[in-house]
C-alpha cells in the first residue's frame, strides 16, 4: 500500500466482495482486467487479492461467486493472464484455505501463482483444467521460512509476448542470503551411538560445517 501510495509500484486487483439485497451472506466479487495493447498483440491482465484463503475458496466454488469480465471486442485476440497470491497446495493436512486450478476459468492462457515460495523455474500445463492454461509459481525472492521449498535456487521472471504467442525468461538472482535445507536420520548413521549424546553431538557438528562449506562454496 506504501509503495502505491508513493507511485512506485501499480496496485492492482485489490477486490472488494459486494452484497446484493437477496440475504446472500457470501456476497460476489467481480474481476475486470486490464488491457494493454502494443501493435498486434494484446494483454488482458487480472488480478485478484485482499481476499482470506478461507472465502476466496468459497467464492470460487459457487456460481457466479466470483464474476469474470471479458473485453467486448476481438475477445479471442487477447492473451489472459491472471494474477493472485494465494494458497496454492495445502499446507496442512485437511486444510480448506486453496484455490484449486479446476476453479479458474479455462479461457484463460497463463496463470502466475504468488504466495507459495518454493520458486518452479518452469511454467507447467494444468492437467487438472485439462492443459487449458499454464501456471508459473515464481516463489519468494529471499528465504522467508525454515522449509525445503525455500532452499531452491531463487530466480525472478520476464514474460515477453508478440501476437498471441508468449513465453517466460528466468533471471537467476545472485545476491540471495545462503540458505540449505536437509534431512537426516540418525538410527541410519554408523558413526552414531544413540545411548551416548555425544556421538549424536559430533555428528551433527560435522553435519552442520559441512553444509557451511557447501554453502560458501555456491557464492564463489
Amino acid at each position: 500500500d506504501i509503495l502505491a501510495t508513493a507511485n512506485l509500484v501499480n496496485y492492482f486487483g485489490k477486490a472488494n466482495i459486494q452484497y446484493g439485497n437477496d440475504g446472500d451472506p457470501h456476497g460476489e466479487v467481480k474481476v475486470s482486467p486490464i488491457l494493454i495493447r502494443k501493435g498486434d498483440t494484446k494483454l488482458a491482465l487480472y488480478g485478484l487479492g485482499n481476499i482470506r484463503d478461507e472465502r476466496m475458496c468459497r467464492l470460487l466454488n459457487r456460481p457466479r461467486g466470483v464474476q469474470w469480465a471479458r473485453p467486448m471486442e476481438y475477445e479471442d485476440e487477447w492473451i489472459n493472464v491472471f494474477v493472485l497470491h494465494q494458497n496454492r497446495v495445502a499446507h496442512l493436512q485437511g486444510a480448506k484455505n486453496i484455490v484449486k486450478e479446476s476453479h479458474l476459468p479455462r479461457w484463460l492462457h497463463m496463470v502466475i501463482w504468488g504466495h507459495e515460495h518454493e520458486c518452479i523455474v518452469s511454467p507447467w500445463r494444468s492437467h487438472i483444467s485439462g492443459g487449458a492454461f499454464s501456471v508459473l509459481q515464481p516463489g519468494s525472492s529471499v528465504a522467508t521460512a525454515l522449509s525445503e521449498g525455500e532452499s531452491k535456487k531463487k530466480h525472478v521472471f520476464m514474460l515477453e509476448m508478440k501476437g498471441g504467442k508468449w513465453r517466460t525468461v528466468k533471471i537467476p538472482l545472485e545476491t540471495v542470503r545462503p540458505f540449505l535445507f536437509d534431512s537426516v536420520v540418525l538410527a541410519n548413521q554408523k558413526t552414531v551411538n544413540r545411548g551416548n549424546p555425544d556421538t549424536v553431538m559430533d555428528f551433527l557438528t560435522t553435519k552442520v560445517e559441512q553444509m557451511v562449506e557447501r554453502a560458501n562454496l555456491d557464492r564463489t
